[in-house]
C-alpha cells in the first residue's frame, strides 16, 4: 500500500456540509406528483427530508393533531382497504388476473385497447420503449406523453391509477436518461456515508447524528430523482436495492447495493425508500430474499444461496426486516427475486415459493402482524425461471406461492388466460387471487390519496410531516435560484460524487496531475466528459500523466491513475507507476468527473470511503 490508506469501521454518515448543501437545494425544489384519476389535476411535490412518514396520532397532548398528510404516510387507511375490497369484488376473474399483471411497454397487451381488455395492472417502461430526439438523448416530452396516454387506458372506468413503473435505480440501472439527471451509483451513498466515519471529529457527532445525516442524504437524492419520474406520469420505481452486496464475488448488484455492511444498507435504504414516497412515487425494496450474496446471475440463472436462515436473518434480511417491521414508515410493495434458498425449499426460485414469501411476510417475527403489503415478483422473462418454466406456467406458480402483482410475463395475454384457467379449475384458490388483486388495488388506492395530499397539504403540515416546503430550511445558505429548480438536483447529484469519492491508494491531498494529462480506457462518452472536466479546469489533454478509466465493475487497468467507474473490484487487479494512485469514482456522471479532476488537481480532498472489501483494502479504506 502506498502512503495515504487507512481503514475505518463501517458507519452511515455523510460529509456535514454536503447535508447543508443539499438541504439549501432542496428548499425550492418541487415537481408534480400525479394524482389520481379523479384528483384536482397535479401538484408539487417537494423533495423529503429522512423523517419521512406520519406520527398516526403518537405523541403527547401538546403535540399538534396528525394532519391528513401524515394520516396518509402511515399507510392505507381502513376506508381504502374497503373500497379495494369493494372493487375486487366487483370484477370477474379475467378482470381480477388483469390486475395483478404488469407488462412491459411496448410489447403484446400494452397498447391502450388491449390494456382495456385485459384490465392490466400497469406497465414498465424498459430502455427501448423511451423515444429518442434527434440529438441522440431521449426525448422526455414524447415518453410523458405517452405514459399519459397509458394512465388514461389504464385508469378508465377506474376509481384508482394503474402502475407507471421503471427501473431507476441512479447508475447503470436508469432507463430514463439525459436530459433527466443523471445520478451516480447508489453505492456513492454508501461511500459517503463511510468517508464521514472516519472524518476529524466524527465519533464526537454521536451515532445518532450520524445516522441522521446518511439519512438525509440517501432520502433527498432519492426524492429528487423521483420528483423527475413523477412529473413524467410514473407511480413506481423499482428502487431501491437493498441487497448486501459481499464485494468481488457478486456478479448482479455490485454498485446497484449501498454497502457490504447490512446495518448502513438497512439506514439507507429505509431513508431511499422515504424519499421517494415524498415524491409521490411508490418504491419497490428489491430483491429479498438477498441477492448481493449469491455468486450467480438471476438473469442467465437461479442462483443458489447456501446460507442458513440464521445467517440471512442478520445479514441479508436485516434490511428488509427495518423496512417491513420499523414503526417509522410505510412501505407499500416489496420485490421478491428468483434466488434458491434451500433451506426454505430446495430447487425451486423465490419468486415462485411458498415458503419465501411466509419468511418475508414474518420478517418482524411471530409475534408481530405479518407484512400485508404487495409482494412483486422480479421480471418473470428472466433466465432463472424460463429455464424451469414455459412463459405461463411461471405467472400462475408465482400467484399461487404467495405473489401479489407479476411483473413482465413473457406473454401478457397469455399469462392473463392462464392464470384464469388456473383459478376455474382450481389449481390456484379464488382466494388467492382475491387477496392478491385486494392488495394491489388498496396499494393504488393508497397512492393517489398521497398525492393527493401531498398537492393539498400546507406548509406547516409538510413540516410536521418531514416533508420538505419549499420556503427554506434556515442555513442562510444561497439556494442558487438564479439557475432554476431544474439545476438543483443536478447540483446535487454533483455533491454526492463529490463526498463519495474515494482514493483508494495514493497521496491524499497532493495534485496527482500538474497542467495535463492523458486519458484512456473506459468508453467515448466517459473520455469526452473527463476531457471536457479537465479542460474547464484549465489542463491539456494529450500529454501527461496517463489516467486509466476502468469502465465495469471487474475490469482492470494500468496507468499514473485508474479510476473506477462503477463498483471499485477491479482496482485489485490494476497496477499504478510509483507516485500515482487508485480512485474509486462509483459513477460515470459529468459531476463525477468534475469530482475526480477536483482531486486530481488537489483542489479538493477525497472524502469518501471504500464502503465494501476490494483486494486487500478493508471497507473503510480512504483518505
Amino acid at each position: 500500500m502506498k502512503i495515504s490508506s487507512r481503514p475505518r469501521p463501517p458507519a452511515v454518515a455523510p460529509l456535514a456540509v454536503l447535508t447543508a448543501v443539499l438541504a439549501a437545494a432542496l428548499a425550492l425544489t418541487s415537481c408534480t406528483a400525479p394524482t389520481g384519476p379523479s384528483g384536482s389535476g397535479e401538484g408539487t411535490t417537494p423533495a423529503p427530508g429522512p423523517s419521512t412518514g406520519g406520527t398516526g396520532g403518537a405523541g403527547g397532548a401538546d403535540e399538534p393533531a396528525p394532519s391528513a398528510l401524515e394520516l396518509a404516510l402511515d399507510g392505507p387507511a381502513e376506508d381504502v382497504e374497503e373500497a379495494a375490497a369493494d372493487a375486487v369484488a366487483g370484477m370477474d376473474t379475467a378482470e381480477k388476473a388483469g390486475q395483478v399483471l404488469v407488462g412491459q411497454l411496448g410489447a403484446a397487451g400494452t397498447d391502450p385497447a388491449s390494456i382495456a381488455e385485459l384490465n392490466l395492472g400497469g406497465i414498465i417502461v424498459m430502455g427501448d420503449a423511451v423515444p429518442v430526439a434527434a440529438d441522440g438523448v431521449h426525448d422526455v416530452e414524447a415518453l410523458q406523453s405517452r405514459l399519459a396516454e397509458t394512465q388514461e387506458a389504464l385508469s378508465a372506468n377506474r376509481d384508482w391509477s394503474g402502475i407507471i413503473s421503471v427501473d431507476q435505480e441512479g447508475g447503470l440501472v436508469a432507463r430514463i436518461k439525459e436530459p433527466l439527471v443523471e445520478w451516480p451509483t447508489p453505492m456513492s451513498y454508501g461511500a459517503a456515508a463511510a468517508g464521514m466515519a472516519g472524518a476529524e471529529g466524527a465519533d464526537a457527532k454521536g451515532e445518532s447524528a450520524a445516522e441522521g445525516d446518511a439519512a438525509q442524504l440517501a432520502a433527498d437524492g432519492h426524492a429528487l430523482m423521483g420528483a423527475q419520474l413523477a412529473e413524467l406520469g410514473f407511480t413506481l420505481d423499482f428502487a431501491p436495492s437493498v441487497d448486501v452486496t459481499i464485494g468481488a464475488g457478486d456478479p448482479a448488484i455490485g454498485a446497484r447495493s449501498f454497502s457490504s455492511d447490512p446495518e448502513t444498507v438497512a439506514a439507507l435504504g429505509t431513508a431511499a425508500t422515504a424519499g421517494l414516497l415524498d415524491a409521490g412515487v411508490l418504491p419497490a425494496p428489491k430483491h429479498f430474499p438477498g441477492h448481493g450474496s449469491v455468486t450467480d446471475d438471476s438473469h442467465v440463472t437461479a442462483p443458489v444461496q447456501d446460507a442458513s436462515v440464521a445467517d440471512l436473518e442478520s445479514r441479508d434480511w436485516l434490511p428488509f426486516r427495518e423496512l417491513l417491521a420499523g414503526e417509522e414508515q410505510y412501505t407499500p410493495v416489496v420485490m421478491m427475486g428468483h434466488v434458491i434458498v434451500p433451506e426454505l425449499e430446495p430447487e425451486v426460485p423465490s419468486s415462485v415459493s411458498a415458503p419465501a414469501y411466509e419468511a418475508l411476510r414474518g420478517l418482524a417475527g411471530p409475534d408481530a402482524e405479518p407484512y400485508d403489503g404487495v409482494v412483486v415478483t422480479d421480471a418473470l422473462n428472466m433466465g432463472a425461471l424460463v429455464e424451469r418454466y414455459g412463459a405461463n406456467e411461471a405467472p400462475v406458480r408465482a400467484l399461487e406461492a404467495g405473489a401479489d402483482l407479476l411483473l413482465m410475463p413473457s406473454d401478457l395475454p397469455g399469462a392473463r388466460d392462464a392464470l384464469v384457467e388456473a383459478v376455474d379449475t382450481g389449481e390456484v384458490p379464488a382466494e388467492r387471487l382475491d387477496e392478491a388483486a385486494e392488495r394491489v388495488v388498496t396499494m393504488l388506492l393508497w397512492r393517489d390519496r398521497l398525492a393527493q395530499e401531498l398537492e393539498e397539504a400546507t406548509v406547516e403540515e409538510k413540516e410536521q410531516a418531514g416533508v420538505a416546503t419549499g420556503s427554506g430550511d434556515g442555513t442562510g445558505m444561497g439556494t442558487g435560484a438564479e439557475n432554476g429548480p431544474e439545476a438543483e438536483p443536478e447540483q446535487v447529484s454533483r455533491d454526492l460524487s463529490a463526498a463519495a469519492i474515494t482514493v483508494v491508494d495514493g497521496v491524499c491531498g497532493a495534485p496527482l496531475v500538474e497542467d495535463s494529462l492523458q486519458i484512456i480506457g473506459g468508453n467515448e462518452i466517459d473520455r469526452a466528459r473527463l476531457a471536457e472536466a479537465a479542460e474547464a479546469a484549465g489542463l491539456t489533454v494529450g500529454a501527461g500523466p496517463v489516467v486509466s478509466l476502468v469502465g465495469s465493475a471487474r475490469g482492470s487497468a494500468q496507468g499514473d491513475v485508474v479510476v473506477a467507474l462503477d463498483a471499485p473490484f477491479g482496482l485489485a487487479q490494476s497496477p499504478v507507476s510509483d507516485g500515482g494512485a487508485m480512485v474509486a469514482l462509483y459513477g460515470r456522471t459529468p459531476g463525477a468527473f468534475e469530482a475526480l479532476v477536483a482531486v486530481m488537481t488537489g483542489e479538493a480532498e477525497a472524502p469518501g470511503a471504500l464502503p465494501v472489501e476490494v483486494g486487500e483494502w478493508p471497507a473503510g479504506t480512504g483518505c
